[in-house]
């Protein structure tokens, strides 16, 4: 077994407003004007083969808020929770976190409770900390006396794993439910740290959470449920582990891509994927990934989505036109600008 361990670079992507439907504060009411079309919010009009999104439609619009303001956050989000983040498109990114997916997308809670712990958030430091593994800078005042090589080193009383290489690195969060309760950092025989418990037991499922013994008699655990996985017997490894559609699937660089009829996404060392045809939809690669639903009326990249009106965002979520006040967050509405599109600040 290895450990999850990828330090890599942001990858990019681009685009570009008439209200038709608001939705009234925080709680995802909707209020229609004019007879225009209307967006459900995304725990009501599931269709067969889907489940709920993530987040609601507004902690979507805060969790994208905090996606476009922090530059190392959607990579850190993909590595972590293998949500595809667009950080380019606005509303692609509320898309993938606030729209419904497939019904057998595993781990729904879990992930959703560290979505909205992002949503919350009110600092980039604040929002990379919900997550297990967050991409840093190797200028990030957080690495002043800490190892500077590919090895890392402990930090924070135990509490994390600092690698804070050039020009850039990760800490790892050892209190994050993606490891067993109690979790700590310590050093192997060959002085590496990680974030793991004692005594050592066997390679086991324990629900969704994979733990099993390293060598040097420390106890490494991963939340599989995290990433969308299952934790379960794999055949053709003749163990427990993190599995994708019943097998073990690896692979070696942050990408979100379309194969078939579902999107992919590898965070460094798994796959996982979100199936689009378990509800009739297909995996649109144009632009940055996504799975396009039937009866869709708009696209994320469409020439008048995200565009601001005022302080009134117009949007494309769920295939359908929407317009979101950003007053309701106490935000403002910014125009498309340095490659990223218009949306809530």
């Amino acid at each position: 077994m290895k450990l999850r361990v990828v330090v890599l670079g942001i990858g990019s992507a681009i685009a570009l407003v008439a209200a038709c439907t608001v939705f009234d504060g925080l709680d995802g009411k909707v209020v229609t004007e004019g007879g225009s079309d209307v967006v459900v919010p995304n725990d009501a009009g599931l269709i067969q083969g889907e489940q709920p999104g993530y987040l609601s439609f507004a902690d979507g619009v805060a969790f994208c808020s905090n996606v476009f303001a922090c530059p190392q956050l959607a990579t850190s989000v993909e590595w972590s929770l293998d949500v595809p983040t667009d950080g380019n498109h606005f509303s692609s990114c509320v898309d993938w976190v606030s729209g419904p997916l497939p019904k057998d997308r595993n781990g729904h809670d879990t992930t959703a409770a560290i979505l909205q712990c992002i949503a919350k958030a009110t600092s980039c430091t604040a929002a990379s900390a919900c997550l297990w593994q967050e991409q840093i800078l190797s200028t990030d005042p957080r690495c002043v006396g800490k190892d500077a090589g590919k090895n890392g080193a402990c930090g924070d009383d135990g509490g994390s794993v600092y690698f804070c290489g050039t020009p850039t690195g990760s800490i790892v969060h050892c209190n994050n439910a993606f490891f067993t309760s109690g979790s700590t950092c310590l050093y192997d025989d060959a002085g590496l740290p990680w974030c793991v418990t004692l005594p050592c037991g066997a390679q086991q499922c324990l629900g969704d959470m994979l733990s099993y013994c390293g060598n040097d008699g420390l106890q490494y655990s991963q939340n599989c449920g995290m990433g969308g996985m299952t934790c379960g017997f794999d055949t053709k490894e003749g163990f427990d582990d993190c599995l994708t559609n019943g097998s073990r699937k690896t692979c070696n660089s942050l990408a979100v891509t379309c194969s078939g009829s579902t999107v992919e996404i590898c965070d460094g060392y798994f796959v996982s994927d979100y199936d689009c045809a378990a509800y009739g939809g297909t995996c649109d690669q144009t632009g940055f990934p996504r799975c396009k639903r039937p009866n869709e009326s708009c696209t994320p990249l469409d020439g008048d989505v995200d565009v601001c009106t005022a302080n009134s965002l117009t949007m494309c979520v769920n295939g359908q036109k929407s317009s979101f006040d950003c007053t309701t967050l106490g935000k403002t509405c910014a125009a498309a600008s340095g490659g990223q599109s218009g949306h809530c600040q």
